[in-house]
C-alpha cells in the first residue's frame, strides 16, 4: 500500500545526501513525497492542512519553525520520525553530555561554562581541550586549545562545551543506525588536515550496545553516534539527529525500507 509521507526539511538539507536520497528511494517505491519547508508554512493551532492526508512526518532540522510543526503532527496523531522530543533531546549538548555521563555511556571528559570558567576551573592535565557551541552541527564552531590562557580570551559563546582531547589517527568512528540496523564507518575526523577515504568496519557488540543505549536514551529511530576509537574501547563524542548517512551502502534503500517498515507496524497494531 502506498503511502503519503511529508518530508519536513530545512532547505540547508535539501542539497545533501539526506533527506534528498530517501525522498527519491520512497518515490521509486511508489509513494507520495511531499517536501515542507517549515520556514515557508504557516503555523496554525487550529487548523493545520499541510498535514492533510499524511501518513508520516519525517524531519530533519532542529529551527523553531520545524519543532513548531512536529508538535501540530503529533497533538493531532499523525506519526512522526524521529519525533520531536527526541530531536530536542539531542539538540541541545550540554544536556546531551550529562544524560551520556549520568547513564555511563564512555565519554571523554566534559565540561560545561563560560570561558573564564573554564579557564578558571579546568585542571591543566585535562589540556587540550576541543571546545564546541551548545548548539551546532556539521562541525561548526570546533575549537582546539591547549591551556587555560588560551581558553579564556574565547568570547564567542556564552556558555561552551569543552571536551578533553582524545589522541586518535586522525579519524573517528560513527555509528550509523537506521533503528535497530547499525553500520559502522571509519571516516576522517572533521578536524583532519588530510583527506582520506572512508572504510566500513564490521559491526562489533560494542558499537551495537552504545547504538542501542544512546537510541533508547534519548527516543531516537535514525541518528549517528560520533565516537573516538581509544585503547579502553569506544568513547562517544556526541549524538546526532537524522545524520547523512555518508559510506552507508545502500542508505536510500534502508531508510526507504524502515519507513514502511514502521507504518506497516502501525497498521498490525491498529487492526
Amino acid at each position: 500500500m502506498s503511502l503519503t509521507i511529508g518530508l519536513l526539511a530545512e532547505a540547508r538539507y535539501l542539497s545533501q545526501l539526506q533527506p534528498s536520497g530517501l525522498a527519491d528511494a520512497l518515490t521509486a517505491r511508489g509513494h507520495d513525497v511531499r517536501i515542507i519547508d517549515p520556514r515557508r508554512t504557516t503555523w496554525d493551532s487550529s487548523d493545520c492542512p499541510w498535514l492533510d492526508d499524511l501518513d508520516i512526518v519525517i524531519a530533519r532540522g532542529r529551527s523553531w519553525e520545524l519543532f513548531n510543526l512536529l508538535s501540530a503532527a503529533e497533538a493531532r496523531g499523525v506519526p512522526t520520525l524521529n519525533n520531536r522530543s527526541a530531536i530536542a533531546a539531542v539538540h541541545n549538548k550540554a544536556e546531551m553530555s550529562v544524560r551520556l555521563a549520568a547513564s555511563g555511556v564512555p565519554i571523554p571528559r566534559t565540561f560545561i561554562g563560560t570561558s573564564e570558567q573554564l579557564a578558571a576551573s579546568i585542571p591543566r592535565d585535562h589540556y587540550p581541550l576541543i571546545v564546541k557551541p551548545v548548539f551546532g552541527d556539521n562541525a561548526r564552531g570546533l575549537h582546539i586549545f591547549c591551556s587555560a590562557n588560551e581558553l579564556g580570551t574565547v568570547q564567542a559563546f556564552d556558555v561552551m562545551i569543552a571536551q578533553h582531547f582524545l589522541d586518535s589517527d586522525g579519524f573517528d568512528v560513527k555509528l550509523y543506525a537506521i533503528g535497530a540496523d547499525v553500520t559502522v564507518v571509519r571516516k576522517p575526523s572533521p578536524l583532519a588536515t588530510t583527506r582520506a577515504d572512508a572504510v566500513l568496519l564490521p559491526v562489533t557488540r560494542e558499537a551495537r550496545e552504545i547504538a542501542r543505549r544512546c537510541g533508547d536514551m534519548f527516543g531516537l529511530q535514525l541518528f549517528g553516534v560520533d565516537c573516538i576509537d581509544t585503547p579502553q574501547g569506544l568513547k562517544v563524542i556526541e549524538v546526532n539527529d537524522y545524520p547523512n548517512y555518508t559510506s552507508v551502502p545502500q542508505a536510500d534503500e534502508r531508510l526507504a525500507r524502515f519507513v514502511e517498515s514502521l507504518q506497516s507496524d502501525r497498521r498490525v497494531k491498529a487492526s
